[in-house]
């Protein structure tokens, strides 16, 4: 067996997707033996409380109120993250590496700038829209934040910092997604287009044809946020951007600070300094974007270290089998 057999080239093997809560893989055996797969911190309902209710209630029903079956019940428990492996060393967890493949590494804007998708802005307002832009693509330095509604509080902490960036930049574009809850919390601040919810397959093609600039990615310290992995770098960069990421678990120890990405402890003053650095420096950020795209494909099926934690990996379920 493959691992092919196992996921489709669409997916990290952290499902970024979020298609599913959580994954099960049955071994392809006459034995009811299955490996249980966890890409957030879904086994502790004290991290249910850092998150939106209905969110939370819906981890709840489908993961966290099983734990006592899933952890009897599992051959093997693999996770995404170090965090989450240390903190459920007792069940010998297993660590799967981002690896990015198939439709994840493909960029059409970088052949044909795409401006289909790019919102309509007004002068002072919060939009809603999907019209041509109003400020030319030479022009602004296009700022976005692809966070769901999980991340409510996150963008609550980022909203004054958006303000201020938008008030000294008159230059800058901020994008999100999530529809009227997202542009309540946004409400009043210039030059900021919220896109509706997208579905994972919609949301790909979007980082796929819609360059962006500067990414942004801040996580409270929470229990839940611990546990989170670095998707939005591959995503961020996939799209074009240099990210600014919340020091912590998820970030500190995979982005190289300076390098391939910015990391900030949660202060709203430096990331609004820092920010705005980056908006002045288009070659710095191009530095930045350039690194990390090279690190993405160090994590994909064409890096030989990949090509060995695969082969490794393979060897390894099929001992399992």
């Amino acid at each position: 067996m493959q691992l092919s057999d196992y996921w489709t080239s669409s997916t990290l093997f952290f499902a970024p997707q979020k298609t599913s809560i959580f994954f099960f893989y049955r071994y392809p055996t006459t034995s009811k033996r299955y490996i249980y797969f966890m890409d957030d911190d879904l086994l502790d309902w004290k991290a249910l409380l850092d998150i939106p209710l209905p969110y939370a209630f819906r981890l709840w029903r489908k993961a966290t109120s099983r734990r006592k079956w899933i952890l009897s019940s599992c051959s093997e428990l693999w996770v995404s993250t170090p965090y989450l492996a240390n903190k459920y060393a007792a069940w010998n967890p297993r660590l799967l590496r981002p690896i990015a493949s198939g439709p994840l590494l493909e960029r059409a804007w970088a052949s044909s700038y795409s401006t289909s998708l790019t919102p309509s802005l007004s002068a002072s307002d919060t939009v809603s829209a999907a019209t041509p832009s109003l400020i030319s693509e030479t022009q602004s330095v296009r700022i976005c934040y692809h966070g769901t509604w999980s991340h409510r509080d996150d963008m609550k902490w980022l909203a004054p910092v958006i303000a201020e960036v938008q008030k000294r930049c008159p230059n800058t574009v901020f994008e999100l997604i999530g529809g009227d809850r997202v542009a309540r919390i946004f409400k009043g601040i210039p030059r900021v287009a919220i896109l509706l919810t997208m579905a994972w397959p919609d949301y790909l093609k979007h980082t796929q044809t819609v360059r962006q600039d500067i990414g942004l990615a801040p996580l409270r310290d929470t229990l839940f946020n611990r546990g989170r992995g670095p998707i939005k770098f591959f995503d961020y960069a996939r799209a074009g951007a240099v990210g600014v990421y919340s020091a912590g678990p998820a970030f500190s120890d995979f982005v190289s600070n300076g390098v391939d990405g910015v990391v900030l402890e949660n202060d709203p003053v430096i990331w609004v300094e820092r920010i705005v650095e980056l908006v002045n420096s288009p070659e710095l950020r191009q530095s930045m974007a350039d690194a990390a795209w090279l690190k993405v494909l160090d994590n994909s099926p064409a890096s030989p270290a990949i090509q060995d934690y695969l082969r490794d990996l393979n060897k390894a379920l099929e001992q399992l089998a």
